[in-house]
């Protein structure tokens, strides 16, 4: 949803409030490499083909099979894109979900520039240095041959071949995870 630029300062978060709305519906996050540790033992790490092939993990299938009763049951170990939301990473751009049902004028502000966002609870180590970390993860990615899984709503999914490394493991043990999605 777009907002008109002059409008942004009206933007307020008023919390999730027992919402589950961003558990529903939401495909894919972004990975870098040092985010496998924190998702691979919940959801799968496959690598997508977008505008370019992208590593990803699979966050749902109509809603995410970590909720329950309307709440989160890894809430702990949740992974970095729900922790952060309605912030995302995207590849080199940091998104505001603005349909997200917390965003709004009521409730605190909500920080809408660099300093107010390095300073917010949205905040998460895994923004630092993003650019170094996307090109150690699309270093990693195009070092390994690609096996074709499946077209996911529309999305053709891929695991890797081949690879010794940990990250390989991680990404291997991630997709006994797949019952949850496809």
């Amino acid at each position: 949803m777009f907002v008109n630029i002059k409008h942004l300062e009206l933007i307020k978060f008023n919390y999730c409030k027992e919402c589950d709305e961003c558990c529903k519906n939401k495909l894919l996050a972004p990975l870098v490499l040092e985010d496998f540790e924190k998702v691979y033992e919940y959801f799968p790490i496959v690598i997508a083909k977008l505008d370019t092939l992208r590593i990803v993990m699979l966050l749902s299938n109509e809603k995410c099979p970590y909720l329950k009763n309307s709440k989160c049951s890894i809430y702990e170990k949740r992974p970095p894109a729900c922790r952060i939301y309605p912030y995302s990473p995207w590849y080199g751009e940091i998104l505001l979900d603005i349909s997200c049902p917390g965003i709004g004028i009521k409730g605190e502000k909500i920080p809408l520039n660099k300093e107010e966002f390095l300073k917010s609870p949205f905040y998460d180590e895994r923004f630092e240095n993003i650019s170094e970390k996307l090109k150690n993860s699309f270093l990693w990615l195009y070092s390994h041959k690609l096996k074709f899984l499946t077209a996911y709503k529309g999305i053709k999914l891929y695991t890797l071949k081949n690879g010794k490394d940990k990250f390989f493991k991680m990404h291997q043990k991630s997709l006994t995870h797949l019952h949850y999605y496809l």
